[in-house]
């Protein structure tokens, strides 16, 4: 996982684009499911984007440790 790290720490704006994107991308799938009574994302890509979330939730969290 570090070598992950580093590539995303490496891009400059990758990590708000992981993590505001998949942010969106998940709430406009709860959205559809609850308003529009469809699947926008299948189960798949959902898990993947969840995944996402919480490792770049993760990653600040860790981040943060190390600052202080």
């Amino acid at each position: 996982m570090d070598k992950l790290e580093k590539l995303i720490y490496s891009v400059k704006y990758l990590p708000h684009v992981l993590y505001f994107g998949s942010l969106a991308l998940i709430i406009c799938d709860t959205y559809f499911y609850f308003i529009g009574e469809r699947q926008f994302l299948n189960q798949y890509v959902q898990t993947l984007l969840t995944f996402t979330f919480f490792y770049m939730i993760y990653l600040a969290g860790k981040n943060l440790k190390k600052n202080k």
